[in-house]
């Protein structure tokens, strides 16, 4: 599907707006200032005023929410087992997110390195036919983790599919195809590397778990989210009914075609809501955001947060909830 795209584009020239957000989350500098701005519009209440605006700026301005805390930023460590791909919306957005699955490996034992010279995974270029860009990223990212086997955690369903198909996406390349099928063997989703413990919640809490597609069709991941989750006493995990159908994100998708994304998103924030669930636990920042939009126009308090933000502290996570 990305070699059709690629070609499609070639084509057809690129669309403007899926241009703006593959420049922006290529970009560290205009990246960082996009969800400043986001978080601002958030807090201050003109999101959702311009969320009521008819078209796709209405339906744009309705997925921004506010920021986790800080941006997250890691260290670089030497002698480090674990490497951590931090991402780029995930980095700028979702900070406490990134802090949470650093203590999650931390408390296993793990020693965890965020290399710096890391970039945007070139997921969302590929899913869009910008396979140039998507390939100059790859080469970026296998240069950033050299130097070490160690194993290179995601806590990013779509960062995590893409990288682990690093060996295909560079395939035709002579100099770099091997070295992307070994960098490629060393990611893992961050369910599939920390291990279900014991843990209590002060409170019985109804979740519900959403199957990114990245996650459970892309890398084959549905057990260990839910085994980490169960792990939790006083967590009841609710089924939903066809779980694994996509929420409508789907990368850029839900802005370059926001027509069948809201209607995926409504079908989904339906199932949802007839689960009656406290939290939505996801694994990927574009489900989180698309559901928790919908699930604001639906008038519900439930929470949406990562799977690893969840796991470091239930309580936190519900500490001010109704």
């Amino acid at each position: 599907m990305e070699g059709a795209r690629e070609v499609l584009r070639e084509r057809e020239g690129r669309n403007p707006i899926a241009r703006a957000a593959l420049d922006t989350v290529a970009h560290p500098r205009r990246l960082a200032i996009a969800a400043r701005f986001a978080d601002l519009g958030a807090r201050l209440g003109l999101a959702r005023l311009a969320a009521r605006l008819p078209g796709r700026l209405g339906w744009a301005s309705s997925l921004a929410t506010r920021a986790e805390g800080a941006p997250f930023r890691g260290v670089d460590r030497d002698g480090a087992d674990v490497s951590l791909f931090a991402g780029c919306i995930m980095r700028e957005a979702f900070g406490e997110t990134g802090r949470a699955t650093v203590r999650l490996l931390e408390r296993e034992g793990h020693v965890v390195s965020v290399p710096e010279e890391q970039t945007c995974c070139g997921a969302l270029h590929a899913h869009a036919g910008d396979g140039e860009r998507a390939r100059q990223l790859a080469r970026h990212n296998i240069d950033a983790f050299s130097g070490t086997e160690t194993k290179v955690v995601v806590n990013a369903a779509g960062c995590g599919a893409h990288l682990k198909a690093y060996g295909d996406v560079l395939g035709d390349d002579p100099f770099w195809a091997e070295r992307a099928k070994a960098f490629a063997a060393r990611v893992r989703d961050v369910s599939e590397v920390v291990k279900p413990m014991p843990a209590r919640s002060s409170r019985p809490i109804r979740v519900v778990y959403q199957d990114a597609c990245h996650l459970s069709h892309g890398q084959r991941i549905r057990a260990q989210p839910r085994a980490l989750l169960r792990a939790i006493e006083g967590v009841i995990l609710v089924d939903i009914e066809d779980a694994e159908r996509c929420c409508g994100s789907a990368g850029i998708y839900n802005l370059t075609h926001p027509e069948v994304s809201r209607e995926l998103q409504g079908d989904k924030v339906r199932k949802i809501l007839a689960g009656s669930p406290n939290v939505v636990v996801s694994g990927n920042p574009g489900c989180m955001l698309q559901i928790a939009a919908g699930l604001r126009a639906a008038g519900s308090s439930a929470r949406v947060v990562h799977l690893a933000r969840f796991l470091d502290d239930p309580d936190a996570v519900m500490a001010d909830y109704p």
